[in-house]
């Protein structure tokens, strides 16, 4: 039993033809039975059923189980492959969302250069989504992540540090633009500028939405902010930003509460995957976020 005879059986359990596995290895067709055999035999258990009349290859009970596992130790295999080789680099893989970085990671920056972290940190700026699968997929050490409810994330140790109202945003010719607080009913019928699916601020909309029972009308989707910001400026609609994304300088926005219970909240954890062993600069950079932020 080795790794490859995980690799064909999961391909076999996947695609169900003895000779497509083949050739997507680029092996002889005995060399999948072989593999499925040697399976059989450690696991004393019969893992596919050959049905003649129809010509299928089927997966048994004991197939299905072993394949939950298979699935888990081939991620496991390549994530520990990934770091193993960022940890030869002696390079932090930090993803950082736009947002959190602009307004956090400023407050981080002096102790990691005193303390001679700043140049080890190789910096992903990705949307929270994007970055939480980047994460489980060991293509991050370290993140930053938003999220509107605390993440319970399955393989991932997380903490919140902070946390942000949500707040309407409106350009000068609106009619909320002299107001402070609209009620959720309100938002019934508005446009919507939004940030892409890589970004929570998309979920939060869709959850707002679904508090107010309405379907809203998206007219513009991005993933830069500030051409959010300006096309709301332009009045070309209305956008939900958390409160930490609004500047002193966006001086044509003007920012409101909404009237409502359980209204989502922008909520930022520190996270890393809980199987990984930190190094010791990882270490530092979390006693420094924890110290920092």
């Amino acid at each position: 039993m080795n790794i490859k005879d995980f690799k064909y059986f999961n391909a076999l359990v996947e695609n169900k033809n003895f000779s497509i596995v083949a050739q997507q290895f680029n092996v002889s067709q005995p060399t999948i039975t072989m593999a499925i055999k040697r399976l059989e035999e450690e696991f004393d258990a019969k893992l596919f059923i050959r049905n003649q009349s129809h010509k299928e290859l089927l997966v048994t009970e004991a197939g299905h189980q072993l394949y939950a596992h298979t699935t888990n130790i081939l991620k496991e295999i390549t994530i520990a492959k990934k770091e193993l080789q960022i940890a030869k680099q002696h390079k932090i893989i930090f993803g950082l969302p736009p947002i959190i970085g602009t307004y956090y990671f400023p407050m981080a920056t002096p102790e990691l250069l005193r303390q001679g972290l700043l140049n080890k940190l190789t910096i992903i700026s990705k949307g929270s989504i994007i970055c939480r699968k980047m994460l489980l997929a060991g293509d991050l050490d370290i993140a930053l992540l938003g999220s509107i409810e605390p993440i319970t994330q399955p393989g991932l140790i997380t903490e919140v540090f902070a946390k942000s109202p949500l707040k309407i945003i409106v350009g000068p010719g609106h009619p909320w633009y002299h107001r402070k607080k609209i009620t959720l009913s309100e938002l019934k019928g508005q446009k919507f500028i939004t940030q892409n699916e890589s970004y929570i601020h998309n979920q939060a909309l869709q959850q707002v939405a679904k508090l107010g029972h309405f379907h809203p009308e998206i007219v513009v989707k991005t993933d830069n902010i500030n051409i959010l910001k300006a096309l709301v400026s332009e009045n070309i609609g209305i956008g939900l930003l958390t409160e930490i994304a609004i500047k002193e300088t966006d001086q044509q926005l003007h920012a409101l509460d909404v009237d409502a219970e359980d209204f989502p909240a922008f909520i930022m954890s520190i996270a890393y995957r809980a199987q990984h062993i930190l190094t010791k600069q990882q270490q530092q950079l979390l006693e420094i976020l924890h110290t920092s932020i």
